[in-house]
């Protein structure tokens, strides 16, 4: 993105943007590790029928949000440089 455009645009659009890219990454990450370590994704449909998802989920959101808010936040302060 040029700086013009990153300055023009709004905070929490773009810390929701690196945000959602951090989780979606995040998980693939983890998918692809308990692939190779365990040969199969056994464990992971056996965390959502236990209801583990919600803590997962909320812990994905919250660290998510955080670095999408800490990247937002250094890619707009470095723009203006």
């Amino acid at each position: 993105m040029k700086k013009r455009k990153i300055l023009k645009e709004p905070f929490w659009k773009l810390a929701i943007r690196f945000g959602l890219i951090f989780i979606v990454v995040v998980v693939i990450i983890q998918l692809i590790w308990e692939f190779f370590s365990s040969g199969n994704l056994n464990s992971v449909s056996e965390s959502l029928k236990n209801g583990q998802w919600i803590t997962y989920v909320i812990s994905k959101v919250i660290v998510g949000g955080v670095y999408g808010v800490v990247m937002a936040y250094f890619t707009k302060r470095n723009a203006k440089k």
